[in-house]
């Protein structure tokens, strides 16, 4: 596994070396044909989608290999995983592809989790492209079940709804995990 560290994406962050990170990540799905919008989006989209909850960043030195977009329940959503009141979600999940299998996404993962259960959620839900199969397994492995499948208005796809059951006392380890987010802001860009 490679050094990194996750943190939240801060004010001077570069978002445009973080939306390319995400083109590449999703460029292997929109080669297959599925047109995520993560393979194309605009600077501005992921400042916007980033904005929607707390962003955070894997880094190693002043590299951005990894990101994940945490948030709160959302009432007016699509899916309705993301409506119920006990489950946090997980958006622009996107690991560089050159750093994949060295431990990054299910780090990600795991904080997220933490992130989640530290704030009492009792779920965490994502969704991916019903067609993109490998990135389904990948979720399936660390925990995660099918809970529905849903369209998305303006997406071209179907998506599968993943979610995990998270423990009720997260313990120790995870209040250190995410400490640091729970700290004040001091300027960071959501």
């Amino acid at each position: 596994m490679t050094d990194f560290a996750i943190r939240r994406l801060r004010c001077g962050d570069p978002l445009d070396e973080l939306t390319q990170l995400l083109h590449r990540a999703f460029t292997g799905l929109a080669q297959q044909g599925i047109a995520c919008q993560c393979a194309s989006q605009p600077v501005e989209k992921t400042r916007e989608r980033a904005a929607r909850g707390e962003c955070f960043i894997a880094v190693t030195g002043a590299t951005i290999i990894g990101t994940l977009t945490l948030e709160p329940p959302d009432r007016a959503s699509a899916i309705m995983a993301y409506r119920d009141g006990a489950t946090a979600s997980v958006h622009q999940l996107a690991v560089d592809p050159a750093r994949q299998g060295e431990g990054v996404g299910g780090a990600l993962v795991a904080y997220a989790a933490a992130w989640a259960s530290a704030r009492r959620y009792g779920r965490l839900a994502l969704d991916t492209p019903e067609a993109a199969r490998a990135q389904v397994a990948w979720y399936l492995e660390r925990g995660f079940d099918i809970v529905e499948k849903a369209h998305v208005p303006g997406r071209r796809y179907g998506s599968v709804v993943l979610a995990r059951r998270l423990v009720a006392n997260c313990g120790m380890a995870a209040r250190r995990i995410v400490a640091s987010s729970l700290a004040p802001r001091h300027g960071a860009s959501r």
